[in-house]
């Protein structure tokens, strides 16, 4: 006995509804895992070239004692003309992936840098203004472009430096224990991602005149210097030894002069010299008698004198009162003048 059609053709019906159904789920799943699926990050646009200050060749390297001018340059960041802020350009830490504030990151927790003072900045810390922006008076790193270019001059003070956190405890970064380098990111609070960005620097000496890399942090790599690197870096030696010896020198003078205005004035001192040793019994003999014999001429002398005075006095007193001097003739011849004696 034959089946009819219809029953026959009913299985093969429910097969392919079935598979039309699982076809379904299976595809839901997989749009559904897909949907579920994080969207990967978007990576910063710009990028950040470092290199040292009249020495182009030495390139993402700093020295881990002296300080270190660099120069900084980004391109391909995100320019918002007459936009508020800018861009935050540091030296600093910071900690693995997640760093940047539009991840989450915080300064003092995910990333610390070298703090600079905002009323008398010394370079180790920039800001590139957007182009037009109001606040591009206060840019010590310049404006940024249309394009998003930047460039400008910092500092690097050392391979370590102290941090200040949130709460105002101080912690001291040893960048060649950690990876430390250039960090970038939105200035003024505005949080951008496109234009947070971290550049390794690596540490070596400078300025040593060896040339040769010294402790490094990270991966960071550096361009070497060759033989007119190390020229030029034995002369920047000998220029910081000297700007050195001048501070010393200066230094030492300002110490003199604080101890010259505190010492006392000066006073005059005359000095007399001390009298003749008087002379000894022996001497005193001759001398005593020849003092005596002196003042006994002078009496002698001063006794005849008196004589001689006396009798001479005398001699003029005895003299006749009436005896006339020789050659006159008697008083008692002479009549009154003009008259003739009568006998």
């Amino acid at each position: 006995m034959n089946r009819p059609a219809s029953m026959t053709s009913r299985p093969a019906r429910r097969s392919g509804v079935r598979a039309l159904l699982a076809l379904g789920v299976l595809g839901a799943a997989v749009v559904g895992s897909v949907a579920a699926a994080p969207a990967p990050a978007a990576e910063a646009a710009g990028r950040v070239s470092v290199s040292v200050v009249g020495q182009p060749e030495l390139v993402g390297v700093a020295d881990p004692s002296y300080l270190t001018e660099v120069a900084v340059s980004g391109s391909g960041f995100q320019s918002v003309p007459s936009g508020f802020g800018g861009l935050y350009v540091f030296f600093g830490w910071v900690d693995g992936g997640a760093w940047a504030p539009s991840q989450g990151g915080a300064t003092g927790s995910t990333y610390r840098y070298v703090y600079d003072d905002e009323t008398n900045p010394v370079g180790y810390q920039l800001f590139v203004s957007f182009p037009g922006s109001s606040t591009e008076s206060a840019a010590n790193g310049g404006e940024m472009s249309a394009d998003g270019s930047w460039s400008a001059t910092m500092r690097i003070p050392g391979s370590s430096f102290e941090s200040y956190g949130r709460n105002g405890d101080v912690t001291t970064v040893d960048c060649l224990s950690v990876q430390c380098g250039i960090i970038t990111i939105g200035a003024h609070g505005v949080v951008s991602p496109s234009n947070e960005t971290f550049t390794p620097i690596t540490f070596k000496d400078l300025y040593s005149g060896a040339g040769g890399a010294g402790a490094a942090a990270g991966a960071g790599t550096a361009g070497g210097a060759g033989d007119a690197g190390a020229a030029a870096a034995a002369a920047a030696a000998a220029a910081a030894q000297a700007q050195a010896d001048a501070d010393a020198q200066a230094a030492a003078e300002a110490a003199d002069a604080q101890v010259a205005d505190a010492a006392p004035a000066p006073v005059s001192t005359t000095i007399i010299a001390a009298p003749a040793a008087a002379p000894t019994d022996g001497n005193l003999v001759p001398i005593l008698l020849g003092a005596v014999g002196g003042v006994g001429l002078l009496a002698i002398a001063a006794i005849g004198f008196l004589v001689w005075a006396v009798l001479s006095s005398r001699r003029r007193v005895l003299a006749p009162a009436g005896a006339a001097p020789a050659g006159a003739a008697p008083a008692g011849d002479a009549g009154p003048a003009g008259t003739e004696s009568q006998a």
